[in-house]
């Protein structure tokens, strides 16, 4: 009788064991797919070039006409914008 109750215990710890195992291989995959998108939003922002054509975050198509290490000039068809890097959301020609 005190064995049975004995192993459902271990049974409850083992099954909590399991459960944190679980949580931690998730979080650690979660976290390296952030890790690996935030490597690849950098690489593209470093790629960036004059007379590219771009979206904006909040949907601005323009051109690039100049770009330094923390900003650039996007020309639009009559409106020349100086906006920093990180709201360029993507290449025109990569959607």
């Amino acid at each position: 009788m005190f064995i049975a109750q004995s192993t459902s215990s271990d049974s409850g710890l083992g099954s909590l064991l399991i459960i944190i195992v679980i949580f931690g291989a998730l979080f650690m995959f979660m976290s390296y797919r952030q890790r690996k998108r935030g490597r690849e939003r950098a690489e593209f922002l470093d790629t960036l070039q004059a007379g590219e054509e771009v979206r904006t975050i909040g949907g601005v198509v323009g051109t690039i006409d100049s770009i330094d290490d923390e900003s650039l000039v996007l020309v639009t068809e009559d409106t020349r914008l100086r906006l920093v890097r990180a709201a360029i959301a993507a290449r025109v020609n990569e959607q």
